[in-house]
């Protein structure tokens, strides 16, 4: 189990360096959606293999992130914070800790991504509600 856990953060490594050099590189524009989402997916299979490997399924919780473009930044800036807290909790032996922490990271990335779903799904939308 011990190797699981080690290939677990490395996964979790690898996705807080693309991370903090989306967040980092990014500047006044926005981050490469398609590799966010690679992040993301890094971080649910983590919590997916922590929750497995802890035996332990407990019901998701409603979390209300304030989001929207003038938080994105912020939203970005914790989902590293905690991404990287929770790869250290891991390797520490805290699972408990580095599976609430990893959710936490979870939800922000979550939150963006679906923001930006929206925004470019209005963009799609607009020129054809325009023309009707």
């Amino acid at each position: 189990m011990e190797d699981e856990l080690g290939e677990i953060s490395d996964d979790l490594k690898g996705a807080e360096i693309l991370l903090k050099s989306l967040v980092t590189g990014s500047g006044d524009g926005f981050p490469e959606e398609k590799k966010v989402w690679l992040v993301y997916l890094k971080v649910e299979k983590s919590v997916a293999l922590v929750k497995l490997y802890l035996s332990v399924e407990s019901p998701g919780l409603f979390v209300t992130i304030k989001s929207g473009p003038k938080e994105w930044a912020e939203l970005l800036a914790r989902a590293t914070r905690s991404l990287g807290d929770g790869r250290r909790l891991l390797e520490e032996g805290k699972l408990e800790e580095a599976l609430e922490t990893l959710r936490t990271s979870r939800n922000c990335l979550r939150v963006f991504l679906r923001d930006r779903r929206k925004l470019r799904l209005g963009a799609v939308r607009g020129p054809n509600r325009t023309g009707r």
